[in-house]
């Protein structure tokens, strides 16, 4: 639906009352003699024609209450009460259950009274859920997954480079991919790296760097494979891109894991051939019987069906 309307509770906070119509009618685009009370909001909204109406309604633990806390509930009453009379409105409370820098969990309750839950990377304001389809379709990914694949004279035929990194959820060393967050400045253009296009690509130029130590030159090649996938949507809307990365430049003395930050650990290299790579495919676990990431297992069939070679 074209129509999408986010109204964030906590905006109203630190708004006087005729401020916080103000921005409901510029937000929900009322029309201008929409007056400043509960009972104008709710003639207004019970004429509104088909839409969607996302309520965020998200607070850190143990918060202050703000003085109008009261009567901004009220005002989230008004809604849940026109949505009631208008079938046109199809409203979203948004809640938050937990929040934290990289990860939250939300309650969604996108009929009343149903309830789905959502592990996120984003803030309330970024949720995918939020968005319209013009949004969806040009939103970045949350994080990035390299496929790295050297193809140089050194290193004779193509090899698929992999490391073991500790992922704390699963208690094990898995097989990975260089990856990563696509943070805010990847989202800028920088110009000392123009063969990274977009805030993948440029989050995969640091991201190798960072946990491999490869510094990629204007001789490898750096192309998205798909810009945005989503892990386990039935869960979390965590999305990545995919970036296809073939070096052909010369990394000699370069391979290190030195870089790694915070809770990163890291445990060596794995560097495969392509018969090698399918045998690991098709076992479903690695050399040491372990299981390995959707985005391993996404990196050794582009690896060994040769897709990377395709312009």
């Amino acid at each position: 639906m074209d129509k999408v309307y986010t109204i964030d509770l906590n905006e109203l906070e630190d708004l006087e009352k005729e401020e916080i119509y103000d921005l409901l009618k510029e937000s929900l685009h009322l029309p201008d003699y929409c007056g400043t009370n509960l009972d104008a909001l709710y003639d207004a909204l019970t004429e509104m024609g088909d839409c969607v109406i996302n309520i965020l309604d998200c607070k850190v633990q143990d918060s202050v209450e703000a003085d109008n806390t009261k009567y901004i509930n009220k005002i989230k009453k008004v809604f849940e009460d026109a949505a009631e009379i208008n079938p046109c409105i199809d409203l979203h409370i948004i809640s938050s259950l937990y929040l934290s820098r990289y990860l939250s969990l939300y309650d969604y309750e996108y009929k009343k009274g149903k309830h789905y839950l959502n592990a996120s990377r984003r803030n309330p304001k970024r949720l995918v859920y939020t968005k319209s389809e013009k949004d969806f379709a040009n939103m970045v990914a949350d994080a990035v997954s390299c496929i790295v694949i050297l193809d140089n004279e050194e290193d004779g035929e193509p090899k698929l480079l992999l490391s073991r990194e500790y992922r704390y959820p699963t208690g094990h060393m898995l097989l990975s991919v260089p990856a990563g967050l696509i943070d805010d400045g990847d989202v800028e253009e920088d110009s000392s790296i123009c063969f990274a296009t977009t805030p993948a690509q440029r989050a995969a130029v640091r991201e190798i760097r960072e946990e491999t130590g490869i510094k990629l030159t204007d001789k490898d090649i750096v192309k998205t494979v798909n810009p945005l996938v989503f892990s386990t949507p039935g869960m979390t809307d965590e999305s990545n891109a995919l970036v296809g990365v073939v070096i052909r430049s010369d990394i000699n003395g370069q391979l290190t894991q030195d870089g790694a930050e915070g809770s990163e650990w890291f445990d060596g290299f794995e560097i495969l051939t392509k018969d090698k790579a399918r045998e690991i495919l098709k076992k479903g676990v690695d050399d040491n019987g372990v299981f390995y990431s959707v985005y391993t297992c996404i990196a050794l069939m582009y690896f060994v069906s040769d897709l990377w070679k395709e312009d």
